[in-house]
């Protein structure tokens, strides 16, 4: 049974997207940047701590467009009527190309070479899986 306290952070979401008529995943966005940025601002690490805000929440946006392909996904399977597209899917190739230069300059500034490989293996993985599936179609 849901709780009172559990539903006030749902209560706060679906009041600022009615004052900005805007989407969960903008509002989801907006707050985890806002505490991103508090935090860069706070610890005065300079430029390189905003590599890392930009990479967190791109990584956050991709998660969270993820997440909701997910969840209709599993909706899909159990049959469940009203099983929308995920309008926001679109936006997933961006987040991911987004997030992987940003990641990819952070190690770089930090000197973290087998990260720097790890974000190479993440940027090949697509071209791979399209390659494959050229040969082993669904």
């Amino acid at each position: 049974m849901k709780n009172k306290i559990s539903y006030i952070p749902v209560v706060v979401v679906e009041k600022i997207k009615k004052l900005f008529n805007c989407k969960t995943y903008h509002v989801e966005g907006a707050l985890v940047l806002i505490v991103l940025v508090t935090v860069a601002l706070a610890t005065h690490k300079g430029l390189i701590e905003y590599f890392g805000v930009a990479a967190v929440f791109f990584t956050f946006m991709h998660a969270t467009i993820a997440e909701y392909m997910r969840e209709a996904e599993a909706a899909r399977a159990t049959g469940a009527p009203d099983t929308n597209l995920v309008a926001c899917h679109t936006k997933i190739p961006y987040y991911f190309y987004a997030k992987e230069c940003c990641w990819f300059a952070y190690f770089f500034l930090l000197g973290a070479n087998s990260a720097l490989v790890g974000v190479i293996v993440f940027l090949l993985y697509q071209p791979w899986r399209t390659l494959w599936r050229s040969y082993h179609p669904r």
